[in-house]
């Protein structure tokens, strides 16, 4: 696992005073800090313009301050209890970013103790409440697809807010996907989504706006539409963007699976959209089904890229996203060829779920990642070759939670008829009022 240092050093004006450092360490940062005026923060990576304004305060739109460490911004804010400013005092060889706080109280008392101690649980006053959205996370969040929306021939299925209502409240998934097609975001569907957003972010639980048209655009045509449509969500972390489902041509044009060509896109409508303001967190995925055992072939120094990891490797003209907030985002079937065209599990390759092995590949790179579609079974059983793998899977999600910030399961929504072989949720007049199914509760990670 990655370590991430937060540290708190005590600034005495006596040359002679020792320095106190305040260790924490894991996936996330603590939710809060308390911090008093001697003390300082010291940071891995600086905090960015856009987040500390002149005089030391955090910008207006920001709920907390960000750890740039990681690229998930939603889940790696923390808020300084006892300081609302923070003023930058230096860069530390060894150590990282010096902030001060500009407005806090003196502590009780110094201390002298030049030891390394393990942080202590202060009774610190009470922090300003923040949505649940921005509590750090301490594991991923398991989630589910909500379909309907992107249905063949019309939406009129599409999940209603009951529906929203049953997957957060009843089932207790704490991340939505939301799959549409751009070309049926009226104005009233849009309305009606952000009432169904807006209930989701009230409940804590992020929504994934996914584009499922498998339609790679012109990175001009891509800004234009999410420009206009992000502008209709928060951009707190509670809305994430996925730019395009399973892309599978481009528009410009260029061969499918051009990679270089794909990386140089992505990197073109990510920074068109950050340029226009667009702050949303972001899921990129890549063509071939975005298919996380595809995503890093390994290919040698003399072949051309074949994978989303490669093209990352060799394209070095500027930062994936200039606010590092961009998820790579993954999918992942278990039966023969991962089409997800059939309930059972290809075993031939182990009994892994292969999401351990796309952790350590994002980890590698300091890249962050989500996975947004995955199924072994459904409300009316598992078989037998798939219920060690759905137990991996599950395993390796809590286990990479440093670098993967959730899972939506496939197979939910009032679309689906009773015989698909995904299907999350039971008979639909029932589907509320049932007990849970096993296979529902085991993909919420009880």
């Amino acid at each position: 696992m990655i370590r991430y240092l937060f540290a708190f050093a005590a600034l005495l004006a006596s040359p002679v005073a020792t320095q106190t450092e305040h260790i924490v360490t894991g996936a996330s940062p603590p939710a809060q800090i308390k911090i008093c005026a001697e003390d300082t923060l010291v940071l891995k990576k600086a905090l960015g313009r856009e987040w500390v304004r002149a005089d030391g305060s955090r910008a207006p739109g920001w709920p907390a301050w960000n750890d740039r460490a990681r690229s998930n911004a939603a889940g790696n804010l923390f808020e300084t209890v006892g300081a609302t400013k923070l003023r930058f005092v230096g860069n530390v060889q060894g150590k990282g970013w010096v902030y001060a706080p500009v407005n806090a109280r003196p502590c009780a008392a110094p201390v002298a103790s030049a030891a390394v101690v393990a942080p202590a649980a202060p009774a610190a006053p009470a922090a300003p409440a923040q949505p649940a959205i921005h509590t750090a996370r301490v594991g991923p969040l398991f989630g589910a697809n909500l379909s309907g929306a992107e249905a063949s021939g019309g939406d009129a299925i599409r999940p209603s807010l009951e529906d929203w209502k049953g997957y957060i409240e009843r089932y207790g998934f704490k991340l939505i996907r939301y799959p549409f097609k751009d070309d049926r975001m009226t104005p009233a569907r849009i309305a009606e989504l952000k009432v169904n957003v807006a209930y989701a972010r009230g409940k804590g639980v992020p929504v994934i706006l996914d584009n499922h048209t498998y339609r790679w655009d012109a990175p001009a045509k891509a800004i234009a539409f999410w420009t206009g449509f992000a502008q209709n969500f928060p951009d707190d972390g509670s809305a994430i963007l996925d730019l395009v489902n399973e892309p599978r041509g481009f528009d410009d044009p260029v061969l499918t699976n051009d990679w270089m060509q794909w990386v140089r896109d992505s990197k073109i409508i990510i920074a068109g959209l950050r340029a226009n303001g667009i702050k949303h967190p972001i899921a990129l995925e890549w063509p071939q089904w975005s298919a996380t055992f595809r995503f890093d072939k390994k290919e040698g120094a003399w072949k051309a890229c074949e994978s989303a990891g490669c093209a990352l490797d060799r394209d070095t003209n500027g930062p994936l996203d200039p606010l590092n907030r961009t998820y790579l985002n993954g999918h992942r079937y278990w039966d023969k060829g991962s089409s997800g065209s059939s309930q059972s599990c290809d075993i031939t390759w182990g009994e892994g779920s292969g999401l351990d092995d796309f952790a350590a590949q994002l980890r590698r790179r300091g890249l962050k990642g989500i996975i947004t579609e995955a199924a072994f079974g459904a409300h009316f059983g598992i078989k037998d070759n798939c219920k060690t793998i759905g137990k991996n899977a599950i395993a390796d999600m809590k286990a990479n939670a440093d670098v993967l910030y959730g899972i939506t399961w496939w197979g939910g929504g009032r679309v689906w008829p009773e015989s698909y072989l995904f299907k999350i949720d039971g008979k639909k007049a029932t589907r509320y009022t049932m007990p849970l199914n096993p296979y529902l509760m085991q993909l919420t990670g009880r």
